[in-house]
């Protein structure tokens, strides 16, 4: 059974099913093989703890049939960039370089309030 984080912007929660992707093999599949994705469900992708090249956390929408929030993460949670991704387009966070840690991938409902943040928390709730 994956892990299921609860994840929060600003004493909100946004979706209480995000699957902690925290393995490569979690990380490669994130989203893909979904219809669609509810607004209660998402995928927090636990990167490796090394800043680099922006374009090493890049996001693909190729075989994902829907529009997704994107948010990339410091180590802390506090948002680096965020991105409303459409399908079969690559996405990346802004700058040559990123400090990336985390990136969430939730509902496009979620963007208006994800755009206004600064920083994003999560809870462990699959226990």
């Amino acid at each position: 059974m994956d892990k299921l984080v609860k994840v929060s912007a600003d004493k909100t929660t946004i979706a209480d099913k995000v699957v902690y992707a925290d393995t490569s093999q979690l990380r490669k599949k994130g989203v893909l093989g979904r219809s669609s994705l509810a607004p209660n469900e998402g995928v927090l992708l636990a990167m490796p703890p090394r800043p680099g090249l922006s374009m090493m956390y890049s996001i693909h929408m190729f075989g994902v049939p829907f529009e997704m929030a994107i948010i990339w993460l410091d180590q802390d949670g506090n948002i680096l960039d965020e991105k409303l991704a459409k399908p079969g387009k690559i996405y990346f966070p802004k700058g040559f370089f990123s400090d990336t840690r985390f990136i969430l991938e939730v509902h496009p409902d979620h963007y208006p309030l994800i755009a206004r943040s600064q920083a994003i928390q999560w809870e462990d709730v699959s226990g």
